[in-house]
Formats: structure tokens, C-alpha cells, sequence
């Protein structure tokens, strides 16, 4: 198979954890609960955590690079674990994938070294290993999570490996194959209740849609995807979800409701500081209203790329 590395934004826009997936979040393997937490590892954890949270990539990076180095100084391998595998979270959110790799290749050495259980990390190599194009390795990776003895996944990691493997399905064009994994994570999403994963449910039947040509449907299941990460407050998540959802109208020539997902897109962008980002989705959004010709929807979303702009010093 020819190796097809995906741009990081499209993996996680049609995946949903990250992409982040996807990503159990900065959570990572369990620390062992016997040991006391050494209170500069805990500082350092805690603040790559809000980092994390806020966005600030970078800055989460420094802060768990710094409990990394504490965790070995400590010699403490559930430590280690736990600081690599949030580092790996981080380098996937910058598109570093080889230094991600690495991380979780350390945090698996060493979670695996205390018989602890490596199913998290096996599920987010698989991911890595699809964003790298590399989608047999990602395959086997994800079965490994159901299979392996050191893996004791929870019903919420089963139900990520099915959604990953259907996704790695529309990565080459099977929607049968595709579909026939949506219908095992649909029989696990009813144990669990987890709005981001019935989200990702969502985001995994619009495509099966898009690869049908099957547009309106795909568009109705990313708005739904666009509700469920509202409510889980999940917003820079629900942006994409809203793109693809626009993407799928425009293919429907339902230029309207295509120019309304773009337009809320910006707002909610240009919201969370995004302002170059915001403007291209802006103009994406005035491109649709004008092909509708709805003179009051291109009113509004000038009066939002106005305001961006200004904010933006253009």
C-alpha cells in the first residue's frame, strides 16, 4: 500500500481527538497510587495540564518536559509514564509526530516494565500511526489495544479503537467496511455515556455519507457532531465540526446553510483568539452567502470579518 501521510487539521477534523482525538485528553496511564507524588512532579504536571487546556501548546510542552526530567530523576516509572505520555499529547497538537512517538515508545516501556495497563497508550500509537499514513501499522496497533494481555481497555477505549478503525476504512475510500465498524461502536455507545465519543460517532457516519456522495445526510450528522461538542464544551473541536458540516452543504449546493455553519465557524474562532483562521473562514462564509445571494446573511458575516480585522490591526 502507498504510504499516505494526512495533514494534521484533516485528521483531526474528520476524527474528531484529537484527534484529540480522540486523545483521552492530558490524562494518561494511572500513577501508582502507593507511591506519594513528589510535589515539583505535581507542579509541573499540574500546570502542562492548564496549559493543555488553554491552548498553549508550547508552554504545556515545557512544563511536562520538566516533570519528565523530575520522573526520571526520581527513577519512578509510573511517573515517567505518565509525564511521557502527556508530552506525546502535546507533540501531536504541534504535528510532531516522531517526538510523539517517541514519548509514547518511553511511556509504554515503562508502564509495561510495572505489568501496568498500556491500553491507552497502544490506542494513541495506533492514531499516530494513521496520521503518519502508515495505515496497516495503525490496524494492527488498534487491534493490538483488544488483544493484548498488558491492555485492559474500558468500554470507552473499545469503543475508539471501532470508530479508529472505521476511520482508517474511510481514509481508503470502503464505506462497507467503514459502516460495518460504526455498527460495532453504535452497540458500545449505548454503555456509555461520553458525549465527545457519540460525537465522534457522528463525525464517522458523515463521512461514510461524503464517500456515498450522500451530502445532505453527511451534513446532518456533523451538525448533530456540531451539538454534541457544544454541549460537552468542547469548542475548537465543534469549529471543525461545523467546517465539515459547511463543506457538506456546499457539495449539496445548499449554498445557505453552508454560508450559516462557515459564518458561525468564524465567530466561534475569532472568539478564542484564532483571528487569522477566523478571516479565511469569514471569506468562506461570504463566498457561500453571496453564491445564495442572501443579502442579509452577507451583511452579517461582513460585519464579522470587519470587526476580526480591525481586532487584527488590518
Amino acid at each position: 500500500m502507498k504510504k499516505r501521510t494526512l495533514p494534521l487539521a484533516l485528521a483531526i477534523c474528520l476524527c474528531g481527538p484529537a484527534f484529540y482525538l480522540m486523545l483521552p485528553g492530558c490524562a494518561g496511564p494511572m500513577p501508582d497510587t502507593r507511591v506519594e507524588i513528589d510535589s515539583e512532579f505535581s507542579r509541573s504536571m499540574t500546570a502542562g495540564r492548564l496549559a493543555f487546556d488553554q491552548g498553549l501548546i508550547e508552554q504545556a510542552v515545557r512544563f511536562y518536559q520538566q516533570a519528565l526530567r523530575r520522573a526520571r530523576a526520581m527513577d519512578n516509572a509510573a511517573q515517567i509514564g505518565d509525564a511521557a505520555y502527556n508530552l506525546a499529547a502535546c507533540w501531536i497538537r504541534l504535528n510532531q509526530l516522531e517526538n510523539a512517538r517517541n514519548s509514547l515508545d518511553e511511556a509504554k516501556t515503562e508502564i509495561s516494565g510495572i505489568h501496568g495497563n498500556i491500553a491507552e497508550i497502544q490506542l494513541v500509537e495506533a492514531k499516530v500511526a494513521r496520521l503518519q499514513g502508515h495505515l496497516k501499522k495503525a490496524l494492527m496497533l488498534a487491534d493490538q489495544v483488544l488483544s493484548s494481555q498488558e491492555s485492559k481497555p474500558t468500554e470507552d477505549l473499545r469503543l475508539q479503537v471501532y470508530l479508529l478503525r472505521g476511520q482508517i476504512a474511510c481514509d481508503e475510500g470502503d464505506a462497507a467496511q467503514a459502516l460495518k465498524e460504526l455498527q460495532k461502536a453504535k452497540s458500545i455507545a449505548r454503555l456509555v455515556s461520553n458525549p465527545p465519543l457519540q460525537a465522534d460517532i457522528s463525525a464517522l457516519a458523515g463521512r461514510i455519507h461524503l464517500i456515498k456522495n450522500e451530502h445532505i445526510l453527511a451534513a446532518r450528522e456533523f451538525d448533530s457532531e456540531t451539538r454534541l461538542l457544544r454541549n460537552a464544551k468542547r469548542y475548537p473541536r465543534m469549529v471543525r465540526a461545523l467546517q465539515n458540516a459547511a463543506e457538506a452543504y456546499l457539495r449539496a449546493d445548499n449554498y445557505s446553510l453552508a454560508a450559516d455553519r462557515f459564518f458561525r465557524a468564524a465567530r466561534s474562532t475569532f472568539a478564542q483568539g484564532q483571528n487569522s483562521t477566523a478571516i479565511k473562514l469569514g471569506h468562506l462564509a461570504l463566498a457561500a452567502a453571496k453564491k445564495a445571494k442572501d443579502q442579509s446573511v452577507k451583511i452579517r458575516v461582513q460585519n464579522l470579518l470587519d470587526e476580526i480585522e480591525a481586532a487584527s490591526g488590518q
